[in-house]
């Protein structure tokens, strides 16, 4: 097997890891997270036969439970959003700053998981690329 196939398999199986840890942790956090759960993917993207790139997909909401947000609990933000039907929606002003506050806790499921799994990334990263490794993984939380 090449480097480059070791490589790509080994991100690859981080990548799956990484997903089962996720799911997992939507489970402990959420007593009703409904398709969420089953509807999270990764892909591993590739340049030049090379893994380039590790893409999670999982629907939108995901990100409300994550940050504590959903109806009656906006952000601070401008308030307008993408709603699920791809159309544009504003935030109804009296929820506005009230995200994380009340009955809706952040159940934070996606950073804590990556955070975890970052340094086990790192080490196959600079096994492969050796010193030439300048990586900014962070650019893959949720802000």
């Amino acid at each position: 097997m090449s480097n480059t196939s070791l490589f790509n398999t080994e991100v690859s199986s981080w990548s799956l890891e990484t997903k089962r840890k996720m799911k997992l942790r939507t489970l402990q956090l959420v007593l009703h997270i409904g398709p969420g759960h089953n509807q999270q993917e990764v892909k591993v993207r590739k340049y030049l036969g090379e893994a380039s790139k590790i893409q999670f997909s999982f629907p939108y909401y995901m990100v409300f439970v994550h940050k504590g947000a959903g109806r009656g609990y906006g952000g601070s933000k401008s308030g307008i959003f993408t709603n699920k039907s791809g159309g544009k929606s504003s935030t109804n002003k009296s929820s506005m700053g009230k995200m994380g506050m009340g009955k809706r806790k952040p159940k934070p499921w996606f950073n804590p998981v990556l955070e975890e799994q970052f340094p086990q990334l790192a080490e196959i990263i600079a096994g492969y690329h050796g010193s030439k490794v300048m990586v900014n993984i962070e650019k893959i939380l949720i802000k």
